[in-house]
């Protein structure tokens, strides 16, 4: 998909809905960032067992920065790179949710079942979704999209009850643990939907997704820096685990989030959140390769609740019953 295509996707009126076929294609990449994503989420959860989340975020959000930077300036060139003024607000705002959803996600990896992780923000991300186009794209809904978002949310909130009780995939898991890693999931969560919004923002102003991959991580590096530099220090330990995070750089970062920023693009933010809720069952799934996790019916149960309200309320979208 060439820059001019993904820039005549972005020039349509500011909060109209996408074209069927665009739509179509938006589910399309927002299903590949699904699969990659989950798959790095067990294998970054092992990693994040011997590495600190804050040097884990510096490195592969820099590297990434780095690799999109010079994608842009090579189709673009250097003037790509610049940021005009109506764009800096919808940046910033970007630039925020991005810090707190990435701190959220690894930080609650490193507490917690990956399952319950992509749940808790998935569940929350149609709810606030709603919200954040009621209130700040003036949308209108009928109240029938309340209930696929709310089953969704009743989902996350049955993996978080397993989570606490000890009824989950990790069994070895004190209940502080899992109320940080749930709290951490849930500010993933809730900046996770505010992401999407302002990445509709900055699409409306015919932004691409390589362009929108270039700048909305330079917060979250600076922080991570910050905060790595202050702690745990930026060094990795020794050649094996620098290997290990450049695969979960690229499998986690760099692959996946390109396709995440076209499906924004070209699909409405609610279809987005819905999707994303599909997290939990693909991520399940994977952690069938991981050593830590056990077979739970607490997370299953969770994780299907979750999968068949966002299949219901994906296939109400497309119905046009929710307008």
């Amino acid at each position: 998909m060439s820059e001019v295509e993904t820039r005549a996707d972005s020039e349509r009126a500011p909060g109209a809905p996408p074209k069927k076929g665009s739509s179509t294609l938006g589910i399309t990449y927002v299903g590949a960032f699904l699969v990659l994503a989950n798959a790095n989420a067990v294998f970054s959860g092992n990693l994040l067992q011997s590495m600190h989340p804050f040097t884990f975020l510096f490195w592969s959000f820099f590297v990434s920065t780095i690799f999109f930077g010079i994608l842009l300036a090579a189709r673009n060139g250097l003037r790509a790179l610049k940021i005009d003024r109506r764009s800096v607000m919808p940046l910033l705002i970007l630039n925020t949710t991005s810090a707190f959803n990435w701190i959220g996600y690894f930080y609650a990896l490193h507490f917690i079942e990956p399952a319950i992780v992509s749940a808790i923000m998935g569940g929350l991300g149609p709810l606030c979704t709603i919200a954040l186009e009621r209130f700040l794209r003036k949308r209108r809904f009928s109240g029938r999209i309340y209930v696929p978002a709310t089953g969704v949310l009743l989902g996350a909130v049955l993996l978080a009850w397993a989570s606490l009780t000890g009824q989950s995939g990790l069994k070895d898991v004190s209940v502080a643990a899992s109320a940080i890693g749930l709290l951490a999931s849930a500010v993933g969560g809730v900046s996770q939907a505010l992401n999407t919004v302002a990445t509709k923002q900055l699409a409306d102003q015919a932004w691409s997704a390589t362009r929108i991959m270039t700048h909305r991580f330079h917060l979250l590096i600076l922080v991570a820096s910050v905060l790595s530099l202050t702690g745990p220090g930026l060094s990795v330990g020794g050649t094996s685990q620098a290997g290990l995070l450049a695969i979960a750089t690229v499998l986690g970062v760099i692959a996946p989030l390109w396709p995440l920023q076209r499906g924004i693009i070209l699909s409405e933010p609610f279809t987005v959140a819905a999707l994303l809720s599909l997290a939990p069952i693909l991520t399940y799934l994977f952690q069938g390769f991981d050593d830590r996790t056990e077979w739970s019916v607490a997370s299953a149960t969770g994780c299907v609740v979750v999968a068949v309200f966002t299949i219901y309320g994906t296939r109400m979208i497309h119905k046009g019953k929710l307008a």
